[in-house]
């Protein structure tokens, strides 16, 4: 359990720079629009990790296969890493 907890940590400030980047390239104004989006986001983000965090990490390798399957069927552009 120990490394799929190491590989979250990587994948939270992943995402957490991530998001930083794009919201410092958009600089949305406090409560417009494009804020409240970013808002509606970074709570997803912060949510969806708290849960993987609790969940199995043989559900988060199918889940994630899954979305990846979809993906490649719709002709979207994946980014798939595994696990290390």
């Amino acid at each position: 359990m120990t490394r799929a907890l190491t590989i979250l940590d990587a994948q939270s400030r992943e995402i957490a720079a991530a998001l930083k980047t794009l919201r410092d390239a958009y600089s949305p104004q406090d409560e417009s629009p494009e804020d409240d989006a970013f808002v509606i986001l970074e709570t997803f983000c912060a949510i969806a990790l708290r849960v993987m965090r609790k969940t199995n990490p043989s559900k988060i390798r199918d889940e994630a296969r899954t979305v990846e399957i979809g993906a490649r069927m719709r002709g979207a552009s994946v980014e798939f890493r595994e696990a290390r």
